[in-house]
């Protein structure tokens, strides 16, 4: 085999274009891993915002039924507050 420089030329572009399709390959590839990465990082992301809404939906009608169970109570304390204060100015106005 004769070294001489059509033969260094010829082999440094078999390498270059070999190189080039190596790299296209690599590319496609990792471009492929990273979109199903990102998949998966949007169904978790979607599952954890299920997640926190049930919570959230859990957490306002325990909060919706605490304020039911309070409501009567609150409203009897204004009403009987309201009655000693208008009883109290009856009282003051009569001489």
């Amino acid at each position: 085999m004769i070294i001489d420089a059509k033969t260094i030329v010829i082999t440094l572009v078999i390498v270059v274009i070999g190189a080039y399709f190596g790299l296209q390959f690599i590319r496609k590839f990792a471009l492929q891993i990273a979109q199903e990465n990102h998949d998966a990082i949007l169904a978790m992301d979607q599952a954890d915002e299920e997640v926190r809404l049930k919570k959230e939906k859990a957490a306002d009608l325990a909060a919706a039924s605490a304020f039911a169970k309070v409501e009567p109570l609150v409203t009897e304390t204004k009403s009987s507050e309201r009655l000693a204060a208008a009883a109290a100015v009856v009282v003051k106005e009569e001489p």
